[in-house]
């Protein structure tokens, strides 16, 4: 009997130290900004399903516009699930970049405009949100006066460069097997104007470097280098910031 005790308490301490390993990302206006954004995105789809109704004959456009804006509400609930869940800050961060590349694909016309743009407002205010707090596992912790941060998740064999302009950035494979693109956010654009780019590499066995700062006479357009030694492919977490 002593033995049985003994063993369900060591399983308790253990299950309580994997819990404590995984840090969950908590936050009452990351909370209120995903209620926010759900209510605009109900609105948005209601409304997009609306005027599908109405129109006797809808061209291509107006039917991507709809069917975007039901995917938007989607996967809205989705992202305010998971904050009520207090998941990770990492998968947050990834959430949220889904709904920032939907946000970029909404159309700046029509009678429905206001209220994409308002969607996209707050989905900038969440990446802002998730950008301005850690989940507890900064690696050597970044810059608290950085003006801007971005995020970035992927995979990589050999040699990739990340290529930072704006809101946006393109991975591009040098050496190795490809893979994916991976996943980013933004806390704010990479700003057009002289600014020091650093990086925080998170996750990863490899070399992490900032090769090209972003100037004029470059568009302003930063470059960061993962290059990977080791034998095969390995997940990697950066976080990328410039003041």
């Amino acid at each position: 009997m002593k033995k049985i005790i003994l063993l369900t308490l060591a399983l308790i301490v253990f299950g309580l130290s994997a819990q404590a390993q995984t840090p969950n990302f908590s936050s009452t206006r990351l909370d209120n900004l995903a209620n926010q954004l759900k209510r605009q995105t109900v609105d948005l789809a209601d409304r997009a399903a609306e005027d599908l109704k109405r129109s006797n004959s809808n061209s291509r456009s107006e039917l991507e516009t709809a069917f975007l804006a039901q995917q938007f509400d989607a996967s809205a609930g989705l992202f305010q699930q998971l904050v009520r869940d207090n998941r990770s800050a990492v998968e947050l961060r990834d959430a949220a970049s889904i709904l920032t590349d939907l946000a970029r694909r909404a159309p700046n016309f029509g009678a429905n405009r206001n209220l994409w743009r308002n969607a996209s407002n707050a989905v900038n205010d969440i990446n802002r949100e998730l950008g301005g707090n850690n989940d507890g596992d900064t690696g050597d912790g970044g810059d608290n006066s950085a003006s801007g941060r971005a995020f970035w998740r992927g995979t990589v064999d050999k040699e990739v460069r990340l290529v930072i302009k704006d809101r946006y950035i393109e991975t591009r494979l040098i050496s190795g097997n490809p893979y994916s693109e991976g996943t980013f956010s933004f806390t704010s654009p990479l700003p057009t104007r002289n600014v020091s780019v650093e990086v925080n590499k998170k996750k990863g066995r490899g070399n992490v470097r900032v090769l090209q700062q972003p100037r004029r006479n470059n568009d302003y357009t930063a470059i960061v280098q993962i290059y990977d030694e080791g034998g095969g492919a390995r997940e990697y977490e950066l976080e990328i910031y410039w003041r």
